[in-house]
């Protein structure tokens, strides 16, 4: 099986996530940069539930607005109770018109092309976006390969389930664990994700 150079540079710098590279084969890393909106909601709605209920709320939404991709106009007549008739909470719901409305109103689109100070002050300014959300954005919408968050539920399990670190350990022993994985952080984040799934 042909894996590509960082999965390889991980491999050797950490021989407990090599053996879950291999489990898992190759994984492609597509960030989706061209539809950032799109990106921002699918990790809104994955906050504090499982990947499978994600994508079916997810997908359950596109089909309303039958599209592909979902963009700021799509919510902009919709009020918060429209919104969360979609399968989401009011906080979900709120931030997703929040978005919206900074997509609209604030030029969002330069979202990519802030520095990293700019955009954690852009996006932490919308309700129900913290630094995980934050985080997911660096990986999943800017393709930055150097992201990990100890904050994320389903890595600090992936790394319980692989003997990397004891359950109940503190965040910061996550983060320290996860320094080795440098400068390849999202790689193994996505490695990990995959055996929890």
């Amino acid at each position: 099986m042909k894996f590509s150079q960082k999965e390889i540079y991980l491999g050797k710098k950490d021989p407990k996530l090599k053996k879950i590279i291999e489990e898992n084969g190759h994984i492609v890393f597509k960030p989706n940069n061209k539809h950032q909106f799109d990106t921002l909601i699918g990790i809104v709605i994955a906050q504090f539930i499982s990947t499978s209920a994600a994508n079916s709320i997810f997908d359950k939404i596109k089909t309303y607005f039958n599209c592909d991709y979902l963009n700021e106009n799509h919510f902009e007549k919709l009020n918060i109770n429209q919104i969360k008739k979609l399968g989401l909470s009011t906080n979900k719901a709120k931030t997703i018109k929040e978005l919206s409305n900074l997509f609209l109103n604030d030029k969002g689109y330069n979202l990519l092309k802030l520095n990293d100070v700019d955009l954690n002050e852009k996006l932490l300014s919308v309700f129900g976006i913290g630094p995980w959300s934050v985080n997911m954005y660096e990986i999943f919408s800017l393709g930055k390969l150097n992201v990990f968050t100890s904050k994320d539920a389903g890595l600090r399990l992936a790394m319980n389930k692989s003997g990397m670190i004891k359950q109940d350990s503190r965040w910061q022993d996550y983060d320290e664990y996860a320094n080795k994985w440098h400068p390849y952080k999202s790689i193994a984040s996505l490695h990990l994700w995959k055996t929890v799934d």
